[in-house]
């Protein structure tokens, strides 16, 4: 059966972390700051005797070959086998994996995830006859036997799912052939894991104040939000980008190979391209993807006009990408974590009481690892471990942005929380554009809570510049991506040639074509494509920030901008009733039941007009201050 078994969700766009000045004054291994991995095993030697025992499991599941067509109990006994594999393998694998995520250079963690594959992967040898199996038996005859033993009824959507996708499962002897060559096939990732982050290195730069700084992710946003020299800006940028320009082959060869990999899969299963193989296991139609690209394509004034008033404001006569994080107005401050979990604590008591108090259980130790560290994953996301509590990692840097990060990941983790409370563990993951609403939701929550806030004129301005660059960031670049995206597996699949330098001019046009002439674009940046890592994680996943951020504004403004309190009750229960769904039903199903249709282009327009109504707003502002 198809499950959902965790939420990783790393934020795309940018890597929202800091390490030296932010922290200096912070001991970044205190456990008040630190995940606790007791919480999973009590030590390594429990996870070792947990990995025998999981081991154990692997003869088991060819007990029922030959059985399940023919017995409902067979059926019903080698799910539950499933289940209970699926839950100690999770454990066992992410208890290595959070590990290595805040310490990436210690070794230990590769060999122990390389044992746990080991056994992972004869376990699956052993699981590959189940669907070739299933698949002879007749609909039908699995719908009586749902009706005769109520325990097998619980996996209806699941059992209704795979007979939709019969046709693209493969016999047992291809699985198998598959199984074999799985480290192979995951090997692009694991490379690009090693030369994007382990073996990362990037260059120091000498600012115009004598400062010297290494232009890693997190230096580099701190001087993009902090510094008023543009030249210092655009220096640690060049800088920044530079690595990826000088692995430029590499990176492409790198993603080549998995892009070809993911091809050559869907081609097996007999899906018509990779993008339908992906969307087509949780019921989106591709015209979902095709629809964002284009209303997004087709309305992308807006965003150029607010590059323009950047420009203009900023009093700059060519402006940068390294531009776009530098204040308009006089106003700027910094969060420390204690505040910035109080705002956003006092921001998210708008949810409600059940809400609140489940938001709450992630403020106790263990559950948020702060800071940045040595060999520390960049970036931030949150894992929902089933039968243990949700993992959110942080790489705090005092930004507001950070304060936002922490409410779109909290989201998350309030999400995993209340899906794993109220479904059984068939249904307690959820797919990525459902998680996606429920953290750029909090977004929404947290804005209006920091505008209503704000007594500053200059900071209401610089409210309404998050707000827009909400709507750029989680919007128009992920659409911007996800467009490289669908024009690479397609290139690929017509077979036409591909290096470093063609993957460049591609990303390049379609970066110029979003963002248009008023933007400047250095030689480098159109190979920094890699930065991206879900390019390499995942198959058409971006697209989904898009999806899901159109999704939680309409349903937000439901709830904000309610006629009455009866109104706002009814929507806000719609809300956590989607929340408490997990992955019961198919994304676009449970997103219309919540109050949304995505597959109608009128729902993205609607992104698209807010966007041009904050643009319009700011401009009337910035001129009642006389900035431009």
């Amino acid at each position: 059966m198809k499950k959902m078994l965790f939420s990783a969700l790393a934020l795309a766009m940018a890597c929202n972390v800091s390490f030296g000045q932010a922290t200096a004054k912070v001991d970044v291994k205190d456990p008040a700051y630190s995940w606790d991995f007791t919480h999973i095993y009590p030590s390594w030697d429990a996870w070792q005797q947990e990995l025998k025992k999981y081991s154990e499991f692997t003869p088991k599941f060819l007990e029922y070959k030959g059985k399940i067509s023919k017995d409902p109990q067979a059926l019903l006994g080698y799910i539950k086998l499933e289940e209970q594999a699926g839950q100690m393998g999770s454990r066992l694998l992410w208890y290595v994996r959070l590990q290595n995520d805040v310490d990436g250079k210690n070794p230990i963690y590769r060999a122990k995830q390389q044992e746990f594959q080991t056994v992972s992967i004869q376990m699956s040898k052993n699981r590959t006859w189940y669907a070739s199996e299933l698949a002879t038996l007749p609909q039908e005859t699995c719908n009586r036997w749902m009706s005769e033993v109520p325990e097998l009824a619980i996996y209806k959507h699941d059992f209704d799912d795979f007979y939709r996708e019969r046709a693209h499962i493969l016999d047992e002897k291809t699985q198998n052939i598959l199984n074999e060559y799985s480290r192979s096939l995951g090997a692009p990732l694991r490379i690009y894991n090693s030369l994007a982050i382990a073996d990362i290195e990037f260059p120091k730069v000498t600012l115009s104040t004598g400062e010297v700084v290494t232009a890693s992710p997190a230096v580099t946003s701190r001087i993009y939000a902090t510094s008023h020299s543009q030249e210092d800006r655009l220096k640690v940028a060049n800088a920044n980008r530079e690595y990826y320009y000088k692995n430029r082959n590499t990176f492409a060869d790198i993603y080549l190979t998995k892009m070809q990999n993911s091809v050559a899969g869907s081609k097996l299963s007999n899906y018509p391209s990779c993008l339908e193989a992906t969307l087509s296991g949780n019921d989106i139609p591709k015209d979902v993807y095709l629809t964002l690209l284009k209303v997004a394509q087709s309305n992308v004034a807006p965003l150029q006009k607010y590059w323009d008033l950047r420009k203009r404001a900023l009093g700059l006569t060519k402006y940068y990408g390294s531009d776009a994080a530098a204040e308009l107005v006089n106003f700027s401050r910094t969060y420390k974590w204690d505040e910035g979990v109080s705002i956003v604590s006092s921001a998210l008591q708008f949810m409600g009481k059940e809400y609140y108090d489940t938001f709450k259980q992630m403020l106790a130790p263990g559950r948020i690892d702060v800071y940045e560290k040595p060999g520390k994953q960049t970036g931030a996301y949150n894992l929902a471990l089933y039968g243990v509590h949700p993992y959110v990692l942080m790489n705090w840097n005092e930004t507001r942005d950070n304060v936002f990060t922490l409410a779109h990941e909290l989201g998350h983790s309030v999400h995993g929380i209340l899906s794993q409370k109220n479904q059984p563990y068939a249904y307690s993951g959820s797919n990525s554009m459902v998680a996606e609403v429920a953290s750029t939701f909090n977004e929404c929550v947290l804005l209006d809570y920091l505008l209503a806030q704000a007594k500053d004129p200059n900071e209401k301005i610089s409210l309404l510049i998050q707000a827009i660059d909400n709507v750029a960031g989680t919007f128009y670049r992920q659409v911007q991506f996800a467009d490289f995206e669908y024009t690479m597996h397609t290139m690929v699949e017509q077979n036409q040639p591909l290096n470093a330098d063609i993957m460049a001019k591609v990303y390049g046009d379609i970066d110029a074509k979003y963002n248009g002439p008023g933007v400047e674009k250095p030689e480098n940046l159109k190979y920094s494509w890699p930065r991206v890592m879900h390019f390499f994680n995942y198959n058409f996943y971006v697209y989904n920030y898009a999806v899901s951020f159109t999704a939680s504004n309409a349903l937000y403004s439901s709830i904000a901008k309610a006629k009455n309190k009866k109104e706002a009750d009814a929507a806000k229960e719609r809300y956590m009733s989607l929340l408490k769904s997990g992955g019961n039903d198919y994304p676009i199903n449970l997103l219309k039941k919540a109050g949304i249709d995505m597959t109608k282009e009128e729902s993205f327009l609607t992104v698209t007009s807010r966007m041009q109504q904050l643009v319009d707003q700011l401009e009337k502002e910035l001129k009642a201050i006389g900035k431009i």
